[in-house]
């Protein structure tokens, strides 16, 4: 059984698909860089724990949007049909 029936739907998914799996998978470690990064000051900032983690996860949404935003515009510069 193919996953994918045709050449079509198989680059449909890779342009659509993959950097939503992308994302989900590089996101545990941009959590943990960011939380390396801007905890402990954050903490000394605001004095709480909860605070921390709450930038900690709209930090860690953006800059993961942005990269792939990055990688996805890079990526159809290079592999463009109308070269």
């Amino acid at each position: 059984m193919k996953l994918f029936p045709d050449f079509e739907t198989k680059k449909r998914f890779m342009k659509t698909g993959l950097p939503i799996i992308v994302g989900i998978a590089w996101s545990p470690i941009i959590w943990i860089v960011v939380m390396a990064s801007l905890g402990q000051g954050v903490f000394v900032l605001t004095g709480s724990w909860f605070f921390v983690h709450a930038i900690t996860i709209v930090t860690t949404f953006f800059v993961t949007a942005l990269l792939l935003r990055t990688f996805m515009r890079t990526g159809s510069r290079f592999y463009s049909e109308g070269k």
